[in-house]
C-alpha cells in the first residue's frame, strides 16, 4: 500500500456537515493548491480572450511535463468568438480514447466584482472558479500524475488512449465547437467530465439539454393618453405570451422555461411600448421533450407582431446502460477513499459532457473537487477534496 493512498484514506467524512478526519492538509498537496491558487487568481471570464488563452498557456506545460503532446484548436467559428481549445493528447495501448472534459473559462468577467481569492481558513479557498472548472483541471492533473508516473517508471503505457480537452467558452454554450466534440466522442469510448461534484459530493449519470430563444415583438408607438387606441403595446403582447410560456414548466417531468431577461419600449411613462424582446431559456430531459415543449412554444408565440429564434441548442446527456456499471464502480471508490456514500444525479446544468453524448459511449460528469456556491460571488472549494477526488479517479483507471 503507498503513502499516497494512506493519506487519501484518511480524508474520510463529508464535506460541509461534517468534516474530513485528518484537519491539517498533508504536505504533498502544496503544489495543488499552489497551482490552483495561481489560476484562479487570472481573470477568465468567457469573453475575456486574452485571459482564456493566459490559463492555457500556464497549464499547457503541467500536462507537457507528464508525456502529454499539447496543441491548441482555433475556434471554427472565428477567433473572436473564443480563445483556442487545448487539446493535450497521451498514446496508449489501444487507440481507443477515454477523453478527459473541463473548461478554462469562467462566468466572471473584468467587469464583475469577484475577482480576488479568500482563504476562508487551512480547508476552504473562495474565489472566481476555483471549483468551477479550475479546481477540476488541478484534480485531473494530480490523478494522471499519479496514474502515469508508475507507468512510466516501468517502461509501460496506459492500457487506452488518454485525451484531455479544455474548453475556451464552456460556459456561454461552447459556441463553435460542437463538430469537433462530435469527431473527440466518436474516438471515444468512456467519456470523463470534471465538472464540480454534484450536491456536496455526488457525481452526474446525466444532464438535461437546453434550448435558447430570443423572442422580438413589434408595437406600435402612440401618445398614451390622446391616441392610446391607434398603439400597439408590444409589452403587452409579450406580458401575454410570457404567462401563457411559464405554465409549460413541469417539475414532475423535468422540463423548466426561464425568461431570463426582457425589456422594452422607450424609458417613458406616457408612450405606448413600440417594441419588446426577451430571452428565454429551456431545459429539458430527453429530445423527445425537447420535440414537444418546441412545438407548444412555437404555438403560443405565433403571432404576426412576434419573431423568434433559437440561437442556441444543446442536446441532453441522457443516462445509459453502458455508463451504469462504470457509475457504480466510481461510487464505491469514492466510498472506499472518503467513507460515505453518494449517488449520482441527473442535472439541470448543461456542461460540455452534453456534446459527447450518443449511442455506444459511455460517460461520467462530476468527478471534479468538491465545493459550493458556483457562480455566485460565495463560490469556494474544500481544497482537502482535489486529492480524495484525484485518488479515486487514479483508481478508477487502473480498474479499466
Amino acid at each position: 500500500m503507498n503513502t499516497s493512498f494512506i493519506i487519501a484514506m484518511l480524508y474520510c467524512g463529508l464535506i460541509g456537515t461534517s468534516a474530513f478526519a485528518q484537519k491539517k492538509l498533508d504536505p504533498s498537496v502544496d503544489l495543488n493548491i499552489e497551482r490552483l491558487k495561481e489560476i484562479v487568481a487570472i481573470n477568465s471570464g468567457s469573453a475575456n480572450i486574452k485571459g482564456v488563452n493566459e490559463i492555457m498557456g500556464k497549464i499547457k506545460p503541467w500536462f507537457e511535463e507528464l508525456g502529454f503532446k499539447v496543441e491548441f484548436l482555433k475556434n471554427p467559428d472565428g477567433e473572436s468568438v473564443s480563445a483556442p481549445m487545448m487539446v493535450a493528447t497521451y498514446t496508449g495501448e489501444k487507440p481507443e480514447q477515454i477523453s478527459f472534459i473541463m473548461h478554462a473559462d469562467t462566468v466572471f468577467e473584468p467587469s464583475s466584482p469577484f475577482q480576488k481569492m479568500e482563504q476562508k481558513d487551512e480547508h476552504i479557498l473562495k474565489g472566481p472558479g476555483v471549483i468551477d472548472d479550475k479546481g477540476g483541471i488541478i484534480v485531473l492533473l494530480q490523478s494522471l500524475r499519479d496514474y502515469l508516473v508508475p507507468l512510466k517508471s516501468a517502461g509501460k503505457k496506459p492500457k487506452y488512449t488518454l485525451m484531455v480537452e479544455v474548453t475556451p467558452n464552456e460556459e456561454v454554450g461552447a459556441i463553435g465547437w460542437a463538430k469537433t466534440f462530435e469527431d473527440m466522442s466518436k474516438k471515444s469510448w468512456l467519456a470523463l467530465g470534471l465538472e464540480p461534484s454534484f450536491n456536496m459530493g455526488g457525481i452526474v449519470e446525466g444532464r438535461k439539454g437546453n434550448v435558447w430563444y430570443e423572442i422580438r415583438v413589434k408595437g406600435k408607438e402612440a401618445h398614451a393618453g390622446v391616441d392610446h387606441a391607434k398603439g400597439i403595446n408590444a409589452c403587452d403582447i409579450l406580458a401575454d405570451k410570457i404567462t401563457q410560456i411559464k405554465k409549460l414548466t413541469d417539475y414532475k417531468k423535468n422540463i423548466t422555461v426561464n425568461i431570463g431577461h426582457i425589456e422594452g419600449g422607450q424609458d417613458k411613462y406616457n408612450i405606448v411600448c413600440g417594441w419588446a424582446k426577451a430571452n428565454l431559456d429551456t431545459r429539458i430531459p430527453s429530445p423527445e421533450a425537447r420535440k414537444s415543449l418546441n412545438a407548444k412554444i412555437e404555438s403560443i408565440l405565433k403571432d404576426a407582431q412576434i419573431e423568434f429564434k433559437i440561437v442556441d441548442e444543446t442536446a441532453p446527456m441522457s443516462t445509459n446502460s453502458i455508463s451504469k456499471p462504470l457509475i457504480k464502480k466510481y461510487l464505491d471508490m469514492i466510498y472506499k477513499v472518503e467513507g460515505k456514500h453518494y449517488e449520482a444525479h441527473v442535472s439541470g446544468g448543461v456542461g460540455d459532457a452534453n456534446h459527447f453524448a450518443r449511442k455506444g459511449i459511455a460517460i461520467i460528469d462530476g468527478l471534479g473537487p468538491i465545493g459550493s456556491g458556483m457562480h455566485t460571488i460565495d463560490e469556494e472549494i474544500d481544497l482537502r477534496s482535489i486529492q480524495t477526488r484525484a485518488k479515486v479517479l487514479t483508481e478508477f483507471l487502473k480498474s479499466l
